[in-house]
């Protein structure tokens, strides 16, 4: 491989890390939790389950941020603003084809348009709302190192 080749591969993987929020090795770890907080077992909770947990914890927990992050935008906060108009019958699918759609996780031109585009809300995705979400939900952060933890994809569908 030439340093011409190499080059534009440490610029994707740099973007795909700063989009992700995944800098370090560290970030294949688990969220840490309040040790008292009790341990939530996603993969295992019946759907009555979820949803309580959703009302409960996170949906306090992200209107929180989100609001922070954007009050006028996300001035009315709801499990639909995420899950869509199906969210109060339950009837809804995620990841959810209706929140913006992201570039293929391979489409390093697409990952630094939307980069350079809207440098704040893909830092937020990626400092707050990956991180918030995985240890709401006793799930391990999405990273390089460990592509079956939560994130970005369990919410938004890729562009074709």
């Amino acid at each position: 491989m030439t340093r011409s080749s190499v080059l534009p591969c440490l610029a994707f993987l740099a973007i795909v890390l700063a989009c992700t929020g995944a800098a370090s090795a560290a970030d294949a770890a688990p969220a840490a939790t309040p040790a008292d907080a009790p341990k939530v077992d996603w993969a295992n909770m019946s759907f009555d389950q979820r949803k309580k947990l959703m009302k409960s914890a996170v949906l306090p927990e992200l209107k929180k941020a989100f609001q922070a992050f954007d009050s006028k935008k996300y001035k009315r906060f709801t499990c639909a603003t995420c899950h869509g108009e199906g969210a109060t019958d339950g009837k809804f699918k995620m990841p959810n084809a209706k929140l913006p759609k992201l570039p293929a996780p391979t489409n390093r031109e697409g990952f630094m348009a939307l980069h350079e585009k809207k440098p704040e809300a893909v830092k937020f995705m990626g400092e707050v709302v990956k991180p918030k979400m995985a240890a709401l939900l006793g799930l391990a952060e999405w990273s390089p190192t460990n592509m079956t933890g939560f994130g970005c994809y369990q919410c938004h569908t890729a562009e074709k």
